[in-house]
C-alpha cells in the first residue's frame, strides 16, 4: 500500500476515531477540577484539527488529480468564503461566518490576516465584525469570544491605519467590553487585544489594566499583550512579585524569562516551590477527603499534572542542569503506576466485587480472621524508613516508592512517620540543587517575616503617629509593588499626597530593602508602646 493510500484509508478511520476520542475526552472533562488552570483545551479545538487534516488531505488529493498551473504563486484557498466577505466590506456577514465555523478555526487561522488585508479597510471591518455579532451579549459563546480573538489577533499582524472616527468606535466599544469583564480571562483577553490594535492604553486607568493582565496571566498571550501594551520592567517586576504571592508560579516563570528578570527573580527556586506546593495540595486533598480511594486518585491526578508542567518548562528553558531530569521523570512513573494501583484497588472495593464470606475450615467452627486481626500488610513504617529525593518513603518493594510505605493505601492507611509529617522541600533533597531555604529572589523567612509584621502593627494598643504611619506605608508599598508608578495627586488631595510622597521617598530601595526596614519600623514601633504600657 502507497503511502497516500495508507493517509486515504486513516482518513476514512478519522470519523470512527473521532467518537472514541470524544468519549475520553469527556471523561477527562469530568474531572476537570483536578486539571491544571492553565489547561484550556476544548473539545472544538480538538475537533478543529481533525477538519483542518481532512481539507488539506482533500487539497493534496485534488493537486494529484489536476495538473497545477504552469506558473503559479498562489496557494489554494481553503475558505474562499473569507476574502470574499472582506473584499466586500461585509464585516457583519464575516463575524456571522466564523462564529458559525467556530470548530474550524484553526483552518481559518492561516489565511485570516491575508483575507483581511484585501479589504479597503482591515480596522472598520474587524469593527464591524466584532459589532455585527452582539460582542456585549451576556448570551455571547464562548466559541463567540475566541472568534473575536482571532480577529483582532489577525488585525495586529495586518497592522492598520487607525483614523480618529476608527478609534472613537473602538473607545466605546472597550467600554462597552469592559462591563462585562468580571472575573472571566476570556472576557479580559478580548478587551486587551482590542487595547492594543486601537491604541486605547491611556484611556483606562493602568491600575485596572494590569488586573486585567493578571486575570489573563495563565494564557500564552499575556506575555505578548504584556509587551505590546508598552509595561515597562518595573511595572513587570510587581505583576511577577503578584504572581508569585498567590501562587501562579508558572505564568510567573513565562514573564520572567520572556522580559529578561532572571537576574532579579530566580526561576529554579520558583518551579522547586511549585513542585512542592503540588505535593503539599495533594496531601490535602486526601486529608480533607479521609484518605478515601477517590481522593488518592485526585491527589496523584494533581501532582501528576504539576509535575509534567515543570518538566514541560524545564526543558523549553534549557533547565536540565539544575534539576535531575531522570529523577523527574521517574517520579512522574511511579505516580503514575501509584494511580494505576488505587483504580485497581478502587475497582475491587466496589459493590461489583463485594469481599466473599468466610466459610468454615473442614467442618471446625473457626473462621476467617476479622479485617481488625488480620496483620498489617506491612512491618510499622515508623520503623527505619527514611525520605528519598522525591519526599516518598521507600517501601518494602523493590525499585517501588510509594508515600508512607503502603502501596495498597498510599495516603495515609497505614500511620505516616514522624519524618514524613515534615514539610519537604525540594531543595533539601538529594537531585535538586540547593541546600538552603526556597527563594524567589528574596529569602522565605524573611517574607514570612514581613507579612507577620504587617498583621502585627494591626494590634498595637496605641495608634502611631501620622508621620510614622506615612513611613510603614510607603515601605509596605516598595516592598509589595515595588517603585511608584503613578502621576502625584493634586494639592487638593492631601492625604493622597502624603502617601505618595511616603512612597516616592523610598523608590531607592530594593524589595529586601524595604522588607528589612518595614520590620524594623514596626519592632521599634511594638516597644515604644509596650514601654508605654508599663509606665502606666
Amino acid at each position: 500500500m502507497t503511502a497516500p493510500e495508507s493517509i486515504a484509508l486513516a482518513i476514512k478511520q478519522i470519523d470512527e476515531k473521532k467518537q472514541k476520542l470524544k468519549k475520553a475526552f469527556d471523561d477527562l472533562q469530568a474531572h476537570r477540577s483536578l486539571l491544571s488552570p492553565s489547561f484550556n483545551l476544548s473539545w472544538s479545538d480538538i475537533d478543529s484539527h481533525f477538519s483542518s487534516l481532512s481539507d488539506r488531505f482533500r487539497l493534496l488529493q485534488s493537486d494529484k488529480t489536476e495538473p497545477p498551473p504552469a506558473v503559479t504563486t498562489e496557494t489554494p484557498l481553503l475558505w474562499p468564503e473569507l476574502r470574499t466577505f472582506c473584499e466586500n466590506m461585509d464585516g457583519k456577514g464575516l463575524g456571522t461566518f466564523m462564529v458559525d465555523n467556530s470548530n474550524k478555526r484553526l483552518s481559518i487561522k492561516p489565511e485570516l490576516a491575508q483575507a483581511i488585508r484585501s479589504s479597503s479597510s482591515p480596522a472598520a471591518l474587524v469593527l464591524d465584525a466584532i459589532e455585527g455579532s452582539y460582542h456585549c451579549s451576556p448570551s455571547s459563546s464562548a466559541d463567540a469570544r475566541r472568534i473575536f480573538v482571532l480577529l483582532l489577533e489577525a488585525l495586529i499582524e495586518v497592522k492598520p491605519n487607525l483614523t480618529f472616527e476608527l478609534r472613537e468606535r473602538a473607545r466605546t466599544l472597550a467600554s462597552d467590553w469592559r462591563l462585562n469583564i468580571g472575573n472571566k480571562p476570556s472576557e479580559a483577553l478580548g478587551f486587551l487585544h482590542l487595547v492594543v490594535v486601537f491604541e486605547l492604553v491611556s484611556v483606562f486607568k493602568m491600575e485596572e489594566i494590569l488586573d486585567y493582565v493578571f486575570l489573563i496571566s495563565n494564557c500564552k498571550q499575556a506575555t505578548t499583550l504584556s509587551k505590546k501594551l508598552g509595561l515597562d520592567y518595573t511595572i513587570v517586576a510587581g505583576i511577577v512579585h503578584k504572581l508569585l504571592h498567590t501562587g501562579r508560579l508558572l505564568a510567573a516563570i513565562s514573564f520572567i524569562y520572556e522580559f529578561e528578570m532572571t537576574d532579579r527573580f530566580r526561576p529554579v527556586n520558583v518551579l522547586k516551590t511549585s513542585l512542592y506546593n503540588s505535593r503539599e495540595a495533594a496531601k490535602r486533598v486526601c486529608a480533607q477527603a479521609g484518605n478515601s480511594l477517590k481522593a488518592q486518585n485526585e491527589a496523584t491526578d494533581k501532582e501528576l499534572s504539576a509535575l509534567r508542567l515543570v518538566i514541560k518548562v524545564i526543558k523549553e528553558r534549557n533547565l536540565e542542569i539544575e534539576f535531575f531530569e531522570e529523577d523527574l521523570e521517574e517520579s512522574v512513573q511511579e505516580l503514575e503506576n501509584l494511580r494505576a494501583r488505587t483504580t485497581q484497588a478502587a475497582k475491587l472495593a466496589s459493590p461489583a466485587n463485594p469481599p466473599k464470606r468466610p466459610r468454615a475450615a473442614m467442618g471446625n467452627n473457626l473462621t476467617a480472621p476479622t479485617q481488625s486481626q488480620q496483620p498489617p500488610l506491612l512491618p510499622d513504617p515508623r520503623h527505619g524508613l527514611q525520605v528519598n529525593p522525591f519526599g516518598f518513603v521507600n517501601s518494602t518493594v523493590p525499585r517501588v516508592n510509594v508515600p508512607y510505605g503502603n502501596q495498597l493505601a498510599p495516603y495515609g492507611s497505614v500511620p505516616a512517620p514522624a519524618i514524613a509529617a515534615r514539610p519537604v522541600y525540594y531543595e533539601q533533597q538529594t537531585g535538586y540543587g540547593l541546600q538552603s531555604p526556597c527563594t524567589y529572589c528574596i529569602p522565605c523567612l524573611e517574607v514570612e517575616e514581613f507579612e507577620e509584621h504587617a498583621e502585627e502593627v494591626k494590634t498595637l494598643t496605641t495608634k502611631p503617629s501620622d508621620a510614622d504611619l506615612l513611613i510603614l506605608y510607603g515601605l509596605f508599598k516598595q516592598a509589595t509593588v515595588g517603585p511608584v508608578t503613578t502621576s502625584r495627586p493634586g494639592m487638593f488631595s492631601m492625604k493622597e499626597r502624603a502617601k505618595w510622597d511616603a512612597w516616592k521617598a523610598v523608590e531607592a530601595k530594593s524589595t529586601d530593602e524595604a522588607m528589612s526596614d518595614y520590620i524594623t519600623k514596626v519592632k521599634q514601633l511594638m516597644e515604644a508602646a509596650e514601654a508605654s504600657a508599663a509606665s502606666t
